[in-house]
């Protein structure tokens, strides 16, 4: 289905300005009253039916943050080479996650991503984008941490992404999602990301995803790395300003698919995707849903410590840092890191904790 953009994305343009004008208004006041009374910035300020029992650090409590832009503070981050990192963390609809941030001190996450699941899919035939969990968790976070939704396109229509925009919020990561339905609008992720900007301008992160090992869980046939790369530069000309490098447990094929990405003009920031798998079966289940794998060699390794799993989160941890370290070190202008966390925290923590010992940051300082 085809839209003329030139006719409707004035008025549109006009009305999510108003929506934006007004919404400031309350984060100003909310800033205001904190000077002179108590803060108004809480989760009861954002009630609704998800209560996730997220726990702040001190400073997180004192931000009164309004939902900013993702994409402008890596892009500061970047410039100013300072080491960084966001997590993701997948939600249920029937699950609450807990997260407390002290854990993570001294230096807290730069961001929070919510993972868009099958369920969501499902769910937003018969709910509106605004009842989804992860919609609902981000408005539950933004006033303390910036945080981004994310949308996978399997079943979606063009209402649900004029939904998404009558939320105005500020950041998203749009995916294809692993299977295609008759029916949904957008096969395709740049598909979405062109429509999301021309409606939205520059007040919108938008993020995708890049494959340092091709997109494995829908690849037939030996991988074409220069259509990877060519479907990676569309979506960012259409619009997209942050990429997440998805999983890969190679230095090596990271280091070369940013290269690759800079060679082929790309030059938004990019993010590191890293996991941590907590145990052989985790690993395992991992391997399996994605495509991804150890080399032969690493995965003998693995394979010999498996009945132990705190020796095989042990060697992810290890693993992970090496990959962190030389991915700095190559000097490609890389300083952030998304962890994917699937809800186990400590192994994350495990490896921030190596990276300080190691002089990652430089100069960190400990949250107030």
């Amino acid at each position: 289905m085809c839209f003329n953009l030139s006719r409707i994305l004035s008025p549109i343009t006009i009305l999510r300005s108003m929506r934006t004008i007004k919404r400031n208004k309350y984060h100003s006041h909310c800033k205001y009253q904190w000077m002179f009374a108590k803060r108004l910035c809480s989760s009861e300020a954002n009630a609704s039916a998800i209560k996730p029992c997220f726990e702040f650090t001190d400073g997180q409590k004192e931000l009164c943050l309004n939902d900013p832009n993702i994409a402008e503070i890596v892009k500061e981050k970047t410039k100013r080479k300072e080491f960084f990192y966001g997590i993701e963390i997948p939600l249920k609809v029937d699950l609450n996650t807990c997260l407390d941030f002290k854990m993570f001190l001294p230096q807290v996450p730069e961001f929070m991503s919510i993972v868009w699941t099958k369920q969501f899919s499902d769910a937003i035939r018969s709910a509106s984008m605004a009842k989804l969990p992860n919609i609902q968790t981000v408005s539950q976070l933004t006033p303390y941490i910036p945080a981004m939704a994310h949308i996978s396109l399997h079943r979606l229509v063009q209402q649900d992404l004029n939904d998404f925009l009558d939320l105005n919020l500020n950041n998203v990561l749009v995916i294809r999602g692993d299977h295609v339905e008759e029916g949904q609008e957008y096969n395709y992720a740049y598909e979405a990301v062109k429509y999301l900007r021309a409606v939205r301008g520059n007040s919108l992160a938008i993020a995708v995803a890049g494959y340092p090992e091709g997109y494995t869980n829908l690849q037939v046939g030996p991988r074409n790395k220069a259509l990877d790369m060519e479907y990676l530069k569309l979506k960012v000309d259409v619009g997209a300003n942050l990429i997440f490098t998805q999983l890969c447990f190679s230095a090596e094929k990271i280091i070369e698919f940013i290269k690759d990405a800079h060679s082929a003009g790309i030059a938004v920031p990019i993010l590191v995707g890293i996991i941590v798998p907590y145990s052989f079966a985790n690993y395992r289940i991992i391997e399996r849903i994605t495509g991804v794998r150890l080399s032969p060699e690493a995965r003998i390794e693995v394979e010999q410590l498996s009945s132990d799993d705190t020796k095989v989160k042990d060697y992810f941890v290890q693993l992970m840092v090496r990959i962190i370290q030389q991915i700095l070190e190559a000097d490609l202008g890389i300083y952030g890191i998304q962890f994917f966390t699937l809800n186990h925290f400590e192994p994350v923590v495990e490896v921030l904790h190596e990276l300080r010992s190691k002089g990652i940051p430089k100069n960190s300082k400990a949250d107030c």
